[in-house]
């Protein structure tokens, strides 16, 4: 067994097509979204990101079968602090001690070269080979994914109209989160909820920082790469914000709509607030956005946020973890 180095800038044609049938296994295998139709896609989105710079794709081989697809690339935290992650994804290929052995001589040295680099596995996998280093988790979230063809319409408009008639003090709005009304808001309610995240309870967390400046810049890059921003918030009385739901889209490829950070603030949990956002934000996006399938990341212990989720139809994709490993 062996880890090679791929050439992206001297790739033969069988060469692309084999990466993509192993890509296609792995798709598969864990059940990500198929994001790449064909293999010329798969060139022009993924494979490029490799030419020109320091990210690495490798191949793990065991003789002459591609069993497995590594990338070694430049990334930012949420904190900003950039470093590289190791991401490994296994064709359908056992766990031996022999792969383990392999994977732990190519981290080791890249550990010695670069001091700290963070490792990103899939549904404890890789846990052999996790336990041989200093490593403290990150990140860890299950993701959910929903196929548009199970949201039940009339579920969610009923369900919308009976939250509603149950939080008369409360109102819903679909807002521009970024407007001189909102954002302000919008920023102190998310780093409210995030930190009663339990994702914060991990030794290796890194908290995203948010603030008006800063959110507008993002949307405004994110505006230039055609993403959309959907964002449903429910008002007291006072109209103060105190729940939100979010949806990222992208127009230039609207099939797999990204939901992050819905949550409600403590005083006001145990009112069906987040069954209330879910309705509506599923409701608008199925009538006006044309998407295959949604997904959304949650902390496995987050059992309230996998509930809700559930509930409008979301089912288990696949258990992600990133892990920073020191030398």
């Amino acid at each position: 067994m062996e880890i090679i180095k791929v050439e992206i800038d001297s790739l033969a044609t069988e060469e692309l097509q084999g990466l993509y049938a192993a890509n296609c296994l792995i798709v598969e295998k864990y059940g990500f979204l198929k994001r790449h139709r064909d293999a010329n896609e798969y060139r022009d989105l993924f494979l490029s990101t490799f030419s020109g710079n320091s990210n690495e794709l490798f191949v793990i081989k065991n003789g002459l079968s591609l069993c497995g697809i590594m990338s070694f690339a430049r990334y930012a935290d949420w904190g900003g602090k950039e470093r590289y992650k190791l991401t490994i994804e296994l064709c359908k290929l056992p766990v031996t001690k022999l792969l383990v052995e392999c994977l732990a001589k190519f981290v080791q040295g890249k550990l010695e070269e670069h001091g700290q680099i963070a490792i990103t596995t899939y549904n404890d996998e890789l846990d052999t080979l996790i336990e041989r280093f200093s490593c403290k988790v990150q990140l860890r979230g299950n993701t959910y994914i929903l196929d548009k063809a199970d949201i039940d319409a009339d579920l969610l408009s009923k369900a919308a109209e009976e939250y509603q008639a149950k939080n008369s003090d409360l109102r819903i709005a679909y807002v521009d989160a970024t407007s001189e009304e909102h954002i302000k808001h919008y920023c102190d309610l998310f780093m409210e909820l995030q930190d009663d995240m339990p994702d914060v309870t991990e030794e290796g967390f890194v908290q995203f920082v948010t603030y008006p400046d800063k959110q507008k810049q993002i949307n405004e890059n994110s505006a230039k790469r055609s993403m959309v921003h959907h964002c449903y918030m429910i008002f007291n009385a006072e109209n103060e914000p105190v729940a939100m739901t979010n949806v990222s889209v992208n127009n230039d490829d609207p099939r797999f709509p990204y939901q992050f950070m819905i949550g409600v603030k403590g005083a006001y949990r145990g009112r069906g607030l987040g069954k209330w956002l879910y309705a509506a934000m599923y409701k608008k996006l199925s009538e006006d956005v044309s998407f295959e399938k949604m997904f959304v990341h949650h902390h496995p212990t987050n059992i309230h946020a996998i509930n809700i989720s559930k509930w409008v139809g979301y089912k288990f994709g696949y258990l992600e973890t990133t892990y920073i490993a020191d030398d």
